[in-house]
C-alpha cells in the first residue's frame, strides 16, 4: 500500500484523522497523513498523534517505498484499525515552507542568470544550505538576492501539481536526480520550475523576505546559507540590536558604529606598534648594559625576541641566551653565539632545565622548565 500524502493537497491543514495500518518496532503507519517525512534534503514535520485521550509525540518521520513511517514512543498502545487524530506543529511546518520556497526562488534565478544547477540542498531547523555547481561572485550573489526579494514582493502564485506523463515530457524543469513514477512539479511563473516533494507556500509573498547569510567556495562551486521569513526577521533583529549596542558603546548611532569600530582597531594597531618599538628598545638596552651571557625578559613577541637575539650575538662574545617568561614558571628560549655551534649548548641547558626544542648551528630554541 501507499500512504496518502495529505500534505500534497492540503499543506495548510494542521489536523487530520487517519486509521492505523500497523504499529510495529516503534513506528506507526497510517492510511493517510499530514506529516511530511524527511525527504529531499528537508527535515520532517513535528507534532503528535492523539488516541483515547492520550498524546503520542511523533519523534521522526521517514518514507520508504511510498509508505510513511511515524516514529512514536509507546506506539505499542496503538494497533491496526485504531482511529487517531494527528496534529502538525504549524510554526515548524510554515518555517520550512517559507525557506524551501525561498530556495526555489533563489535557485531559479541562479539557473536563469548563470546556468548553474542546485546540486545540494539541506533544510534543518537552523540552516538552509544550497550548493551550486559554479562559482558566484559577491556582486552576483547580491544581485540574485535583490531579484529574489522582488519576486517575493510580487506575490506570484506557487503552483504544485502532478502533471501527466505527456505533460511532464513537455516541461523543462530542474531536478537533482533522475525521477521515476509520478513527479510533482512546483512552478513559480517566470522564475522557476522544479521537481519537488515538499510543501510550499501559496504565494511568494508568504516567504516574506530572503537574506543571504554567508557563502563560500565549495567543490569548485558555491555553497550558500540563506534565511527566509521569520528566520530572516530574527537575523535582522539580532544584527540590529548588536549594531545598536555597539553604537551605544561608542556613543554614536548605528550608521556610524562601523566607522567607530574601524577607528578603534586602527588606534589599537598604532598602540601595538608603539609598544613593540618600546619593548624592542628596552630589550636592546638590557642586552647592551649587561656583562652576563643570559637575559631574562617578560617580552613574548617573537619578532622582537628574534631581532634582539641577533643583536645579542653581534655585541657579545661567546654564547648568549634569551629566556622569555611564559607566566607558568617556564620559559621559551633562544641560544647561540658567533663562531659557536648552538646545538652544543643543549648539554649545558639540560643540566639546569627540562628542555624541549632544538635547532641548527646558528640558533637553538624551545621551552625550558627549571629542574
Amino acid at each position: 500500500m501507499q500512504t496518502e500524502k495529505l500534505f500534497d493537497t492540503n499543506p495548510y491543514d494542521t489536523k487530520f484523522t487517519a486509521q492505523v495500518v500497523s504499529a510495529l518496532d516503534g513506528e506507526v503507519v497510517l492510511d493517510r497523513t499530514l506529516f511530511f517525512p524527511e525527504e529531499g534534503g528537508q527535515t520532517c514535520d513535528k507534532g503528535y498523534l492523539e488516541y483515547d485521550g492520550k498524546q503520542f509525540e511523533v519523534e521522526a518521520v521517514r518514507i520508504e517505498d511510498e509508505v510513511i513511517y511515524h516514529k512514536i514512543e509507546g506506539c505499542n498502545e496503538l494497533k491496526a484499525g485504531d482511529k487517531v487524530t494527528g496534529h502538525i506543529d504549524w510554526a515548524h511546518r510554515f518555517d520550512n515552507m517559507q525557506n524551501h520556497t525561498g530556495e526555489h526562488i533563489f535557485s531559479g534565478i541562479v539557473h536563469s542568470m548563470k546556468g548553474y544547477d542546485n546540486v545540494g540542498f539541506s533544510l534543518t531547523e537552523t540552516t538552509c544550505q544550497m550548493d551550486y555547481n559554479g562559482k558566484l561572485t559577491d556582486k552576483e550573489i547580491a544581485e540574485v538576492e535583490a531579484k529574489a526579494n522582488q519576486v517575493i514582493w510580487s506575490a506570484l502564485t506557487v503552483d504544485c501539481r502532478y502533471p501527466s506523463k505527456e505533460e511532464l515530457a513537455a516541461i523543462d524543469y530542474r531536478s537533482k536526480k533522475e525521477l521515476t513514477g509520478a513527479v510533482r512539479i512546483v512552478t513559480i511563473p517566470g522564475v522557476d520550475v522544479c521537481a519537488c516533494c515538499a510543501p510550499h507556500v501559496k504565494t511568494t509573498a508568504e516567504v516574506g523576505v530572503l537574506k543571504v547569510l554567508s557563502h563560500l567556495n565549495y567543490k569548485g562551486g558555491t555553497r550558500l546559507y540563506i534565511a527566509c521569513g521569520k528566520r530572516a526577521y530574527n537575523e535582522f533583529v539580532s544584527d540590529f540590536d548588536a549594531l545598536t549596542d555597539i553604537g551605544h558603546l561608542f556613543s554614536t548611532g548605528r550608521p556610524d558604529a562601523i566607522d567607530a569600530v574601524k577607528k578603534l582597531i586602527d588606534e589599537k594597531q598604532t598602540l601595538k606598534n608603539e609598544l613593540a618599538e618600546f619593548q624592542k628598545a628596552e630589550l636592546f638596552n638590557q642586552i647592551d648594559t649587561t656583562d652576563d651571557d643570559t637575559v631574562f625578559t617578560k617580552i613574548t613577541d617573537r619578532n622582537i625576541l628574534n631581532s634582539a637575539f641577533n643583536h645579542f650575538k653581534e655585541v657579545h662574545d661567546g654564547a648568549c641566551f634569551i629566556f622569555s617568561e611564559k607566566g607558568d614558571g617556564s620559559y621559551t628560549f633562544l641560544a647561540g653565539g658567533r663562531d659557536i655551534d648552538a646545538r652544543t649548548l643543549l648539554v649545558g641547558l639540560k643540566e639546569k632545565y627540562n628542555v624541549r626544542g632544538g635547532g641548527k648551528s646558528d640558533m637553538i630554541q624551545g621551552s625550558a622548565t627549571p629542574l
